[in-house]
């Protein structure tokens, strides 16, 4: 494969990782998940959720007052082959839950400091709709209590 072609499948993979922060922090569910394959798993929580109709469920329980920010940093994509590429992306993450705020306020949240620090590992394949996750994986290395 030429150095072309790599730097092509990295750009992708990147900006699969990081539309994957937007949409969920935006609460674009429908985008969210079309990042992923049809049969695509995405691990989260320590429990496997795997297809896009599950995701979709899954990602629709999220509590409607939750902010959330995924700050994506550290990402590193392999290509395997023009087909597939593994990466992983380091995340520290943000959350306000909604508790004690008045009407819908839309200001900022008072918080603490990050709620999480860890990484994904990702696992990526081409499809015809272009490169999708096969597999997502958080893996923390700090959590607040």
């Amino acid at each position: 494969m030429d150095y072309a072609t790599q730097r092509k499948i990295e750009d992708e993979c990147t900006k699969l990782s990081i539309a994957y922060a937007r949409h969920v922090d935006f609460k674009e569910y429908d985008q969210f998940v079309r990042l992923f394959t049809e049969d695509g798993e995405l691990n989260v929580t320590g429990k496997p959720v795997k297809g896009r109709v599950k995701i979709a469920r899954s990602v629709s329980l999220r509590p409607e007052g939750l902010r959330s920010r995924h700050v994506l940093t550290n990402i590193y994509i392999k290509v395997i082959d023009e087909e597939h590429a593994e990466g992983l992306s380091y995340l520290t993450l943000y959350r306000h839950t909604g508790e004690g705020l008045e009407g819908d306020d839309q200001g900022p949240r008072i918080i603490s400091g990050s709620s999480a620090v860890g990484h994904y590992a990702d696992r990526f394949i081409r499809t015809e709709e272009g490169w999708r996750f096969s597999s997502r994986v958080l893996h923390f290395a700090f959590r607040i209590k």
